[in-house]
């Protein structure tokens, strides 16, 4: 066997590293505010990956998505994570938003609300989450159309996050927070979490 071809992975029966293994997909039914992943089998994967798909909410004023991680099963919703955000508007408009000392990671900012057009649609990396030894870290990006109070101007986000602490993460809370009032995650919002195969 050619050498090269089975550092690369050209020939069968060697492991498909980088291919991403589904670990759970949640489709939400509008009667909660929050989306857990629990089972996310940090024991197997260093490297995560979670998608948004078309993810809104019910109320009917700004919603923002965000993170809190859960170590070994104790939500962690301390002033100790870390972010970095930097969007951009399709009006040339630009923010930079940053935390170091937030009780959760801003995933998206340019919130939704209940009108059809509203949605988030995103992507993130995980990395470290199983590993005791070592900080967990986000990376992610996203974009949407925002809602009325943003003038429905279409924006992008991408940024960055760490949890500063040495940890076994073993689960990833996704949540959205409304301006004002009640607000759930809108029926059909559709998040995956997968695994990036090492072996």
């Amino acid at each position: 066997m050619p050498l090269g071809a089975a550092r690369f992975g050209l020939l069968g029966g060697v492991a498909d590293l980088g291919k991403l293994e589904l670990i759970e997909t949640q489709v939400a039914d509008g009667t909660s505010a929050v989306i857990d992943f629990l089972d996310i089998k940090e024991d197997i994967y260093n490297v995560h990956f979670l998608t948004y798909n078309n993810v809104g909410a019910t109320g009917t004023d700004y919603d923002s998505v965000y993170i809190r991680f859960f170590e070994n099963g104790v939500l962690e919703s301390g002033s100790v994570y870390q972010w970095a955000d930097q969007r951009i508007r399709a009006n040339g408009g630009t923010n930079e938003f940053k935390s170091t000392s937030s009780t959760s990671v801003l995933m998206h900012y340019g919130g939704v609300s209940n009108s059809a057009n509203e949605k988030i649609n995103a992507y993130a990396y995980f990395y470290n989450l199983g590993n005791v030894n070592k900080y967990s870290f986000v990376t992610n990006q996203g974009l949407c159309i925002p809602s009325y109070s943003e003038g429905n101007i279409f924006s992008m986000v991408f940024g960055s996050a760490v949890l500063p602490q040495a940890s076994v993460v073993d689960g990833i809370r996704i949540f959205n927070n409304q301006a004002t009032g009640t607000s759930y995650i809108k029926t059909g919002s559709t998040l995956s979490l997968y695994g990036i195969a090492e072996s």
